[in-house]
């Protein structure tokens, strides 16, 4: 019994903070993939896999039983196979983006079907978790799951990750003891950016939408500060681009400009002279807006 699922990434969050004491983020899903393989083996037949899993495998591994549990088809043991493009570490979902596609993979070899909201649940059962298991921007509650708001399909965009290779462990950032104090101190710009987001994606407005990221990228440089922020978001906007981004628990930064957009080549000296300076190497990621959600192959 064999099943395989594929999940997109999150290029960081359109907007993340905390409104009334409720945290959140905006989703950002792009064309960068992981793809699982769950093979079924009958419980009897395994000793132990446990050795032979890393952290990354081991979440999926974690994600795979407890669909099993789920569906009550607790006499198999999953066996998984990761092939991700998505990189670790630098806040684009790639661990939320493995459970995801190990949930929908596990129950596609039972020839079962798993809701969104039941992949949900799985995930932040086993640490806080991005919203992508749902199709197109969503509001989603990454530490409790309690706000899960559709917004809709975001408009069509290319975007350019700049990858500096530094990495951010999600668990830690989101146990952070002054995590709660800063994201209310931060609050009443996170307000504006979701609300112009509502309106942004509501109307296929991409300048808006553009502006909402930059306003929460800005908000939460007192949380995880980016010192290369304001250079990078000058450049960018100086050519043509719609807006940043940033992953607010990790360190990539991605730029938005309008599909198939042509990208004047001093953009990327520039990035490189900027990261430079800050003693960062340029690395760029080109994906696009991908609003079909995850799915069963």
């Amino acid at each position: 019994m064999i099943g395989k699922a594929r999940c997109p990434a999150s290029c960081g969050e359109i907007v993340q903070g905390s409104i009334d004491g409720r945290d959140f983020l905006v989703t950002c899903p792009v064309s960068l993939y992981t793809e699982i393989t769950v093979e079924l083996i009958p419980e009897k037949r395994i000793r132990s896999l446990f050795d032979d899993l890393n952290k990354y495998s081991f979440k999926s591994y974690l994600a795979a039983q407890k669909t099993l549990q789920f569906f009550g088809a607790v006499e198999y043991k999953p066996i998984i196979t990761i092939n991700s493009r998505i990189p670790r570490g630098i806040g684009l979902s790639s661990s939320t983006a493995d459970i995801t596609a190990a949930c929908m993979a596990t129950a596609s070899a039972l020839g079962k079907d798993i809701s969104p909201d039941s992949i949900a649940d799985i995930a932040l059962s086993i640490e806080p978790s991005d919203g992508i298991m749902f199709k197109g921007a969503v509001i989603f509650d990454h530490i409790k799951g309690i706000w899960r708001e559709s917004l809709g399909d975001l408009p069509e965009m290319d975007v350019y990750i700049i990858d500096t290779g530094e990495t951010v462990d999600t668990g830690e950032f989101n146990s952070r003891f002054d995590l709660k104090e800063l994201n209310l101190k931060k609050e009443p710009l996170v307000r504006q950016a979701l609300e112009i987001v509502r309106t942004a994606v509501k109307d296929g407005d991409m300048k808006l939408l553009g502006e909402a990221m930059i306003k929460s990228a800005l908000a939460h440089q007192e949380i995880l500060y980016k010192p290369h922020l304001i250079d990078v978001i000058e450049a960018a906007l100086k050519f043509n681009a719609i807006g940043v981004n940033v992953a607010h628990s990790g360190s990539a930064i991605s730029m938005f400009f309008e599909r198939n957009c042509c990208i004047n080549g001093d953009l990327w000296t520039e990035l490189d002279g900027i990261l430079k300076k800050h003693g960062k190497k340029l690395r760029v990621i080109k994906v696009s807006i991908d609003n079909t959600g995850p799915r069963q192959i």
